[in-house]
């Protein structure tokens, strides 16, 4: 049921990431490992590529992450800048009650993101990746508490994206032309839209803000996935984030291992661009 792929890319991912840490600039049009990404981690998405851990309702349960985006090459050419990245991460859920303490988890590979700067506030962003979910403690099968199954998604991607200093819009559409739930489907399209507003600016780098971010999936007859984010974001000058917030994620469960049952989740956390 599982795939060893996503593993090895994700790890070669963060090698990379760790090991690239300074500019390299190619004549006056190509910068190799530039330290700034055009468009930070879209903040309440359940699926962004970063550092996060979040205990569920205040209990021993709790959601974790570890992924980034590595942007590789800044180019500028003919009045056009665009950054070519690739992102990872994997995230699961851990309940330590009990004999099955990891409960799932889901792989996040984005080969390829392309963010072509159209203006001084419009970004678009083209990716394609790939991604699978697994059930990560065979107690869950073994307590029939689930059957592990088949779920996986090679897909591309597109977003418009709007930011100025107190906000980010975005929108777009993930097409999978590939997609397996136990057996090859043709429900190809997600929709996505959210965006992230500063209420307060606490201090320089401190800003109170509100973060959304509604997911409409066809594989279930389009029902939703609705997360709300509220909390202090902490920037760097290199556009890195360090979050803590509360956090509220409704509908359809994005686990693809207990697909198509939908959950209510709160959560309170802290969440970090790489």
């Amino acid at each position: 049921m599982r795939s060893s792929q996503p593993r090895r890319l994700f790890f070669i991912l963060i090698v990379c990431a760790v090991s690239s840490s300074a500019q390299v600039r190619i004549f006056d049009q190509i910068q190799l490992f530039p330290d700034t990404q055009y468009v930070s981690s879209f903040p309440a998405d359940g699926t962004a590529h970063l550092m996060s851990i979040e205990t569920i309702e205040l209990t021993r349960r709790f959601k974790a992450s570890l992924g980034t985006v590595f942007p590789y090459v800044h180019v500028e050419l003919f009045g056009m800048v665009t950054q070519f990245s690739v992102g990872g991460s994997v995230h699961f859920e851990v309940s330590p009650a009990g004999q099955a303490h990891i409960v799932s988890d889901e792989y996040y590979v984005d080969y390829l993101i392309i963010d072509i700067h159209a203006s001084d506030h419009y970004v678009l962003r083209i990716a394609g990746g790939h991604t699978s979910h697994h059930l990560s403690d065979n107690w869950y099968e073994r307590l029939h508490l689930a059957a592990a199954f088949h779920f996986a998604r090679d897909y591309v991607k597109a977003y418009c994206v709007y930011s100025d200093e107190n906000l980010l819009l975005y929108a777009g559409a993930n097409y999978g032309y590939i997609v397996t739930i136990q057996q090859r489907i043709a429900k190809p399209l997600h929709l996505q839209t959210g965006g992230e507003v500063g209420i307060a600016r606490l201090w320089d780098a401190v800003q109170l803000y509100y973060a959304a971010d509604i997911k409409a999936r066809q594989e279930a007859d389009f029902s939703a996935t609705i997360s709300q984010q509220c909390g202090f974001k902490f920037t760097a000058s290199n556009s890195r984030n360090l979050r803590a917030a509360f956090q509220l994620r409704y509908g359809l469960d994005e686990r693809g291992q207990f697909f198509p049952q939908h959950r209510v989740l709160s959560t309170v956390g802290v969440y970090f661009d790489l």
